[in-house]
Order: C-alpha cells, then sequence, then structure tokens
C-alpha cells in the first residue's frame, strides 16, 4: 500500500531512509516506469523504502503558464498506477513561486536533507532543480558523493523501433488521435477521467444515448470517433467515445461524449473514466440525422471488433 505525502506540510518520518527519485513522471511512460521498476528494487535489495518526489501542480504552469503542457495523469491516477507497481512512499511537493525561487542548494539541503536519509538516488540524465533549472546531474552527484550516497543518472529507454518514451511524443501521439501507438509507449491505454453530466440529449434521440464527460483536467485526444472502455466503479465496459464539437448540428464547444455498448442507466454525477483502445474515424458533417445514426451504426461495429480483438489479446483486463 502506497503511502502519500504532502512533503513539506506533513510531519516527517523519523528516520526515514528510501531510494529516491525526484521528477514530474507525467504520464508514467514505460521510460518512467524503466527507472521506477529500479528504485523499487534498489529499496528492496537494501531494505529501505522507495520513494518518488514528484512536484504538483506542474513546474512550467507556474514557471510559464504559455508553455505548461497539458497533463497526462491526474495526481490520484498516478498515485494509483504507482501504488500497482509496488512503490512505498509517493512523496508531493506543491509547486509554487516560493519553491520556484529556492536556489539548487537550497532544495537539497532543505527539502531532500530534511526529510530524507537517500540511501540511494537513481534520476533521468536530464534532470534539473533549482531556481533557474540552475541545478543538474553535476551539482546533485557532488552533492550525492559528499554524502556517501550512491547516485546514477538512467539512460533514456527507447522502444524496440527506436522510439524515445518521452511525456511530450505521447502527447503529439494522442492530439492527432494516434491512440493505439500512444497506448504502446505508455503501456496501457490512455485513461480520461470526469463526471458525468447532462448533454443536449442528441445521442438518445439517434438511438445512441451518452454518458458526456463534464471538466477533464487531462489532454483529450483529438477529435474523433474511438472504440473505448468506460471505467464505472472499477468495472470496464465497451463503449464508444466522440470527441468533436458535433459539427451535424453545427456545435462550438468540445465536448466527450460516450455511448457505453448494452448499458442502461443514469449516469449523472457519477465518476467515469475513459481508456481510449482504438480510433475509428474523424469527425465528419453528416447531411442528416439519419445519415449520422447509420454511421453511428457502423462506429459500434467497429467499436466491438476492436474492443473484443483487445479482450483476445489480453488487453481488456
Amino acid at each position: 500500500m502506497i503511502v502519500v505525502q504532502d512533503w513539506l506540510r506533513d510531519a516527517p518520518v523519523p528516520g526515514l531512509r528510501a531510494v529516491l527519485t525526484i521528477g514530474v513522471f507525467d504520464g508514467l511512460h514505460r521510460g518512467h516506469r524503466y527507472l521506477l521498476e529500479r528504485v523499487i528494487a534498489g529499496a528492496a535489495a537494501l531494505g529501505v523504502d522507495s520513494l518518488l518526489l514528484t512536484f504538483e501542480p506542474h513546474p512550467l504552469s507556474v514557471l510559464s503558464s504559455k508553455y505548461a503542457p497539458e497533463i497526462l495523469t491526474t495526481f490520484p491516477q498516478k498515485a494509483g498506477l504507482l501504488s500497482d507497481m509496488g512503490l512505498s512512499i509517493l512523496a508531493c511537493l506543491r509547486f509554487d513561486q516560493e519553491m520556484a525561487s529556492l536556489g539548487a542548494e537550497g532544495f537539497l539541503d532543505g527539502v531532500i536533507a530534511s526529510r530524507v536519509a537517500p540511501a540511494g538516488i537513481l534520476i533521468g540524465p536530464d534532470f534539473h532543480f533549482g531556481r533557474n533549472a540552475e541545478g543538474d546531474f553535476a551539482l546533485l552527484e557532488s552533492w550525492a558523493r559528499g554524502r556517501g550516497i550512491p547516485i546514477e543518472a538512467v539512460e533514456m529507454q527507447r522502444a524496440p523501433g527506436g522510439e524515445v518514451f518521452s511525456s511530450s511524443h505521447v502527447r503529439g501521439l494522442l492530439k492527432t488521435g494516434h491512440v493505439e501507438s500512444a497506448a504502446r509507449l505508455l503501456g496501457r491505454p490512455y485513461r480520461i477521467s470526469g463526471v458525468v453530466i447532462e448533454g443536449q440529449r442528441r445521442g438518445r434521440e439517434l438511438g445512441f444515448p451518452t454518458a458526456n464527460l463534464g471538466k477533464v483536467s487531462q489532454l483529450i485526444p483529438g477529435p474523433g470517433v474511438y472504440a473505448a472502455m468506460a471505467v464505472l466503479d472499477g468495472k470496464r465496459l465497451f463503449a464508444m467515445t466522440s470527441v468533436g464539437n458535433n459539427p451535424t448540428f453545427k456545435g462550438q464547444s468540445l465536448t466527450v461524449e460516450t455511448n457505453i455498448l448494452d448499458f442502461k442507466g443514469d449516469l449523472y454525477g457519477r465518476d467515469m473514466g475513459l481508456d481510449f483502445i482504438g480510433r475509428i474515424r474523424g469527425m465528419v458533417r453528416f447531411d442528416s440525422a439519419t445519415a449520422l445514426a447509420e454511421r453511428l451504426g457502423e462506429d459500434e461495429r467497429q467499436a466491438r471488433a476492436i474492443l473484443s480483438a483487445g479482450l483476445e489479446l489480453g488487453e481488456g483486463g
């Protein structure tokens, strides 16, 4: 069971020793997972805790909102995934202007050393920290070696085809609708979550009632119709999801509408997750509601085929 700590507000854990890594780890893609598996294995070998110190919100949202990326994983999602991996402690550092102004050495002595006695540090080679990103691996290595702490820069991993495991690459794939490729880099289907709200009820009139997600704090995949798995109370259900502005009805705002196959019931106000499994088509403006309904019937057939194939491959559990 993972322990979640607010690093600067919760009381320190007396005598905490841990193998440590630090970073945002947005998306927890396969490159992140490789590093974290090393941290967890190293901690187990030493009989100490494994600890990830991460930041909320994303530092760029404070430093330069213009360049802040759309996030891939919410903090609760991240905690759940890390718990499944076997991480001992997820420590969250609230990033604000005061933290942004803290120098690199102040971060190491005032934040790290005051809270944990590292039994080892594993870090990505491009990790920077402190005011104006003045701290780099060389400074961290010097600080650690001076205290007798083993430290290692873990090289960036690549997929068998040479693709780099990176959060920015995953974002690019999702924005263009390539959810299958994004899933290969993540090691799992991409998931967004939100609360079901009342929509225009057009789907019901077409014979395909939909659950509309309210505000989504994560990156939403590019416009299109997708085969998806709806996640309700821990259960995953076949679904097809439309992301777009309803061009047939001249809609203006982006909506995420999901038809859960073979489901009947009231979903308003319920939390729902969506795993994007495969893209069926792009957004199309149809000449009539009847033509749209006919196309939705074909979309459903394709969604069922994609999702059934996923189950046969062991990807739908």
